[in-house]
């Protein structure tokens, strides 16, 4: 085998030199890095030194207290998830504690006169022309606008006739007299049994009973 063949080719320095020498020249090609002055900064406002400090000075009061800090967090963040994710334990704390206080506090619903006989005289028109479910109906639904009127938080988008019944918001009489028309009500509208003059005349008696009596 012929080494002298495979030897590479001698570099020529004068041909390297000025090929360099060419490329150097090229202005569109950058060699060097130019400086550049840095600008200087605008300084921090004003106001941001005393609150850095305040809150320096707030850690260094805390001290060791972070851990309890920490800990008082993490139950509020607890406490609010478990009444995000569980509505039923939210409305029973609001009626277990809210409500009681509000009952105490607040005075018990009554309808005004002026609007219980304004009622019953509506009422009174259906009866007389033989409509006693939509009289008693009219009795039902208008004493339910009343009490939202009255106190929004005691009736409920997902209440039934019977819950707000049984609210504890109302005074017991008007929970009896509510309990009666809402079972007259119910057979009606699911029981499939028209009312009669008898149904109607029992619960105009007990609502007149209750709202005139409360009103005075």
């Amino acid at each position: 085998m012929n080494n002298a063949a495979s030897a590479p080719p001698a570099i020529d320095s004068e041909r390297v030199s000025a090929a360099w020498k060419a490329i150097h020249a090229d202005p569109s090609i950058q060699f060097n890095l130019p400086e550049k002055a840095i600008e200087p900064r605008d300084p921090p406002p004003g106001w941001l030194e005393p609150v850095l400090r305040a809150i320096g000075d707030f850690i260094q009061w805390v001290g060791g207290g972070w851990r309890l800090i920490l800990w008082i967090i993490g139950i509020v963040i607890a406490v609010t998830l478990v009444f995000a994710l569980f509505p039923g334990l939210r409305d029973w704390v609001r009626e277990r504690f809210g409500r009681t206080a509000a009952t105490v506090d607040e005075p018990q619903w009554a309808p005004t006169e002026t609007r219980a006989r304004a009622l019953l005289e509506d009422a009174d028109t259906l009866a007389a022309a033989g409509q006693f479910d939509e009289a008693v109906h009219l009795l039902l639904f208008r004493s339910i606008d009343d009490i939202t009127a009255w106190r929004g938080d005691v009736v409920r988008p997902a209440d039934t006739s019977r819950d707000i019944a049984r609210a504890d918001a109302l005074p017991p009489a008007a929970r009896g007299v509510f309990a009666g028309i809402v079972a007259a009500v119910e057979r009606s509208l699911f029981g499939g049994r028209a009312l009669g003059e008898v149904d109607w005349l029992q619960a105009r008696a007990d609502y007149a009973g209750f709202a005139l009596r409360a009103a005075k």
